[in-house]
């Protein structure tokens, strides 16, 4: 009989801040480094990031 294995991937920051296990939807990359994130903490990160960097619109219009 085959078997499927399902791998789930924690966020990160939930895991970190609260110790609780919440799916995580998105991944974050920064040279070696690599983050998985929920839904909240990659919008969150997205968002300082574009505040530090500006919008890729932003940077293509400079």
């Amino acid at each position: 009989m085959a078997r499927k294995v399902i791998e789930t991937l924690s966020c990160d920051a939930c895991l970190k801040k609260e110790g609780a296990e919440v799916d995580a939807v998105m991944k974050l990359t920064i040279g070696p480094d690599e983050y998985d994130l929920c839904e909240m903490h990659g919008e969150k990160f997205r968002a300082l990031l574009a505040e530090a960097l500006g919008t890729l619109a932003h940077t293509l219009a400079a």
